[in-house]
């Protein structure tokens, strides 16, 4: 499950990048961009949902 966690972790790395670039928009006065960077964000919130979920079930496959 080592490839699980890196693909888990990578995804969360995406995250944190997004929520930096929506506080440096925010700050800087560009509020017409902060909706494409909330729908980028979750749209990886639920692809890191679904690749748990998804990891999750294989792993509960291979035990039986």
């Amino acid at each position: 499950m080592k490839m699980a966690w890196w693909v888990f972790m990578s995804l969360m790395t995406v995250q944190i990048i997004l929520i930096q670039y929506m506080v440096e928009e925010y700050l800087a006065g560009h509020y017409e961009d902060l909706f494409y960077y909330v729908l980028a964000l979750g749209f990886m919130f639920l692809l890191t949902v679904i690749t748990y979920l998804l990891f999750r079930r294989i792993d509960k496959v291979m035990d039986h």
